[in-house]
């Protein structure tokens, strides 16, 4: 596939969230329940969603990941339990659009990090997954949209003494 990937300044976001360290095995699950109990504690509260539903990856490792489950939402709004409300600060991020199954968002993940490599930019913040559609909208695997965003700064400029 190819990605076309640009910077896109994002304003602040006030969301839900759950958060939680989990086995790289465990995510899928953990995605379903976690999005589950968001949108139901929005349905309680009669919050409608702000945008769509993403994952903030805070960190990778073979045996881990810290992965953030959010629902963007218009203003605060009441928490309870292990859900948190919390703004996302602005940034600028480096994205693209993958079409696809989810086992090969690998593809997004490597041509983004050439791109920021190549273009002058450095990541400065944790990986995103922002959801368009979903297989639990009746989407066939080969038809779920995701952009990939890297939240980025200029690369510093070394100058040689």
């Amino acid at each position: 596939m190819d990605y076309v990937i640009a910077t896109r300044e994002l304003g602040p976001q006030d969301v839900f969230s759950i958060r939680d360290r989990i086995a790289p095995a465990e995510v899928p699950v953990f995605l379903q329940g976690a999005f589950a109990e968001l949108y139901g504690r929005l349905g309680l509260l009669g919050v409608a969603p702000a945008g769509h539903p993403l994952v903030i990856y805070h960190a990778f490792g073979p045996a881990e990941m810290d992965a953030e489950v959010c629902v963007p939402i218009a203003g605060p709004a009441t928490a309870t339990g292990r859900i948190g409300s919390r703004q996302i600060p602005a940034t600028t991020v480096a994205r693209t659009l993958h079409v696809g199954p989810y086992e090969e968002l690998g593809a997004a993940y490597r041509a983004l990090t050439e791109w920021i490599e190549g273009n002058g930019f450095e990541a400065s913040g944790p990986v995103r997954e922002r959801y368009l559609n979903g297989p639990g909208e009746g989407v066939t695997p080969a038809d779920v949209r995701t952009e990939v965003e890297i939240p980025v700064v200029r690369a510093a400029v070394t100058i040689p003494a």
